[in-house]
């Protein structure tokens, strides 16, 4: 596979996995009852890849107990600061 297939598979793939997590966090907000405006999610990018490193290397373990078809645990988001 040429360079540039092979950017884009992992662009897609990055894509892919960022939207699979972003619709459940969002599916938790829902289930925790709190307001999910949908004008906000049509704005929402699952391109973006800050949390990606594309120059290091990554090796990747499936960990004891964690099942392929279940997503691994979300994050806490960071504390917001009082405006």
């Amino acid at each position: 596979m040429n360079q540039a297939g092979c950017l884009n598979l992992v662009t897609n793939a990055v894509v892919t996995w960022n939207t699979v997590y972003m619709a459940a966090v969002i599916d938790r907000l829902r289930t925790e009852g709190k307001t999910v405006n949908e004008e906000d999610i049509a704005r929402l990018s699952p391109a973006r890849y800050e949390h990606i490193n594309p120059y290091g290397k990554y090796r990747f373990e499936v960990e004891d107990g964690l099942s392929r078809t279940r997503l691994r645990p979300l994050r806490p988001p960071p504390e917001q600061k009082q405006r």
